[in-house]
């Protein structure tokens, strides 16, 4: 699964790290985004999208994010 954020200043601005937790078991994952790729002569452009990849099983039990 991969998500990622919808706000106006997605590029900007970064809401990390995201926790899932699968009720019923003991998954809990703290999911971080993508890192910049953007390169301004030696330094880092601080741009990226707030995106989040995650694999999880796919059996009985509901993924609630907190």
């Amino acid at each position: 699964m991969i998500f990622e954020s919808e706000d106006t200043d997605k590029w900007d601005r970064s809401m990390q790290p995201i926790y899932m937790k699968k009720e019923g078991t003991d998954m809990n994952n703290k999911l971080n985004s993508y890192m910049d790729h953007m390169w301004d002569g030696f330094y880092t452009g601080q741009v990226r999208l707030s995106r989040f990849p995650t694999l999880m099983e796919a059996s009985a039990g509901s993924v609630t994010e907190i």
